[in-house]
């Protein structure tokens, strides 16, 4: 009892009053080593999935997400690292993130730029149940009517 009225002080009626909570660290200048791994790990996590973006943009809107993802998480590092390298990979990170969403959409653009539309009909696209899908040659005909570019890899056969 003696060590809780010490560490009280009376008030004027001669009840001890609660003493205030003193913080351990200061955020401000000194953070728990939680924040720093938590910054650590998105800018490793976004310096990953930039490099595959970057791998996978070809592969049509695929690469639009993890590049996405990885420009967030580098401009979260960037902004909330502490250390130099923190904020190098974060930059890095979203630098190959901002580079994987452009490289994306070029090919989003590219895919859309071939296709014919004016063949894309609900008649064109119903007429699928009348080929032999066993006869790869019957099938890449019904499927070059949608396309302004040959898709019949003719090199492969």
């Amino acid at each position: 009892m003696d060590n809780e009225n010490q560490n009280q002080e009376p008030n004027r009626f001669g009840t001890p009053q609660p003493v205030q909570y003193q913080p351990q660290y200061d955020l401000s200048t000194n953070p728990p080593d939680g924040r720093k791994k938590k910054h650590k790990a998105l800018a490793i996590a976004s310096l990953a999935l930039g490099g595959i973006s970057l791998c996978c943009c070809w592969i049509y809107v695929i690469a639009i997400v993890p590049a996405l993802i990885a420009a967030v998480f580098g401009l979260i590092a960037l902004i909330g690292g502490r250390d130099k390298s923190v904020k190098i990979m974060g930059g890095i990170g979203m630098g190959l993130g901002i580079i994987g969403i452009g490289l994306s959409l070029f090919m989003l653009v590219g895919y859309i730029a071939i296709i014919n539309w004016d063949n894309l009909t609900m008649e064109n696209l119903e007429s699928f149940k009348y080929i032999d899908p066993e006869d790869r040659r019957q099938v890449m005909e019904w499927m070059q009517q949608f396309f302004n570019e040959d898709i019949s890899g003719r090199m492969y056969y």
